[in-house]
């Protein structure tokens, strides 16, 4: 496979798999039968399940009969080969008929049928994801943020591409500084939200604002000599706390006030508030703050080749 064809499975593949394992259940059965379906047509994921193929034949009949009689507890090989495929076999069974799932969700003693499909995620499909993701990540060999992702993070500790922004704070006289910040976060790895790159001509700007906050991790206010909590300043004020109160430690308030700056407004007080003398010390203050970090230390596409 080309390297633009392996990174393209790899993010179909996350895509998928996270939709399973953290979607509503409403749309379950959906996710379940799109994601089987991709497992057993990507070529990528076919050079780790077809060598195992020729060796094992997953019964999957026999494993639930197992599991009823032998009082609610679930075995599986030994072999972590064999287990893999047969995790998957009893996948592909649930996806060809639902109420397969509901069978060992009642077999392991479940009397509520709304928690069944909870322990079916827990008990089949995310051991099942993660060792298929890390051998996922062996066999595609690139050193990208696709491969990484899925080698060696666990599931919980991936946020989507709309929960990871850095909201940037400022006053329009501080577009030239804030665009420093912007600039080198971006250029390290960060996803940073300001609003003239984000926001097309004509938005309506309210809105764009909270759709910036909602889909961050983060906001960075710059308190500056010419700083004033007035307007849109005090609305975003407003709308970090909102954040901060909804994702709690999912979300950080980041107050920089540089030497001779305007007093920090009260309501941003209680959170994370640095002095600061220089861009350098508040890029420092950024990155320490925030509830996510970047990968391990990898080589440049352009050197490794």
């Amino acid at each position: 496979m080309k390297k633009h064809e392996i990174v393209n499975s790899l993010r179909i593949f996350k895509s998928r798999r996270d939709d399973l394992l953290h979607e509503d259940s409403a749309a379950f059965e959906h996710h379940l039968d799109r994601f089987v379906e991709f497992c057993l047509k990507d070529p990528l994921i076919q050079k780790i399940m077809q060598p195992i193929s020729t060796r094992y034949e997953p019964d999957v009949d026999s494993w639930m009969k197992d599991v009823k009689e032998s009082k609610n507890k679930i075995k599986f090989p030994d072999d972590s080969d064999e287990e893999l495929f047969l995790r998957f076999g009893i996948m592909e069974k649930a996806a060809n008929d639902f109420n397969y799932i509901f069978n060992l969700g009642y077999a392991l003693g479940g009397k509520k049928r709304d928690g069944w499909i909870d322990v079916f995620r827990s008990v089949i499909i995310r051991p099942f994801a993660d060792e298929i993701s890390h051998r996922l990540g062996d066999v595609a060999d690139l050193a990208s943020p696709d491969a990484r992702a899925l080698q060696a993070v666990p599931l919980n500790r991936i946020p989507s591409p709309d929960q990871s922004k850095i909201f940037l704070s400022h006053k329009s006289i501080d577009k030239p500084l804030v665009y420093r910040y912007y600039n080198a976060l971006k250029e390290i790895g960060f996803n940073p939200w300001l609003d003239e790159p984000a926001m097309a001509a004509g938005s309506n700007l309210e809105r764009e604002i909270l759709k910036g906050f909602q889909e961050s991790c983060a906001a960075a206010f710059f308190i500056t000599e010419d700083f004033k909590d007035e307007k849109y300043l005090a609305a975003e004020i407003d709308y970090a706390v909102m954040q901060k109160r909804k994702k709690g430690k999912k979300f950080s308030i980041i107050t920089l006030r540089y030497s001779d700056a305007a007093p920090v407004p009260d309501l941003l007080t209680p959170y994370i508030y640095k002095n600061i003398s220089n861009d350098l010390e508040g890029l420092y203050e950024i990155i320490k703050a925030l509830p996510i970090e970047m990968g391990p230390i990898r080589w440049k596409a352009s050197a490794a080749d």
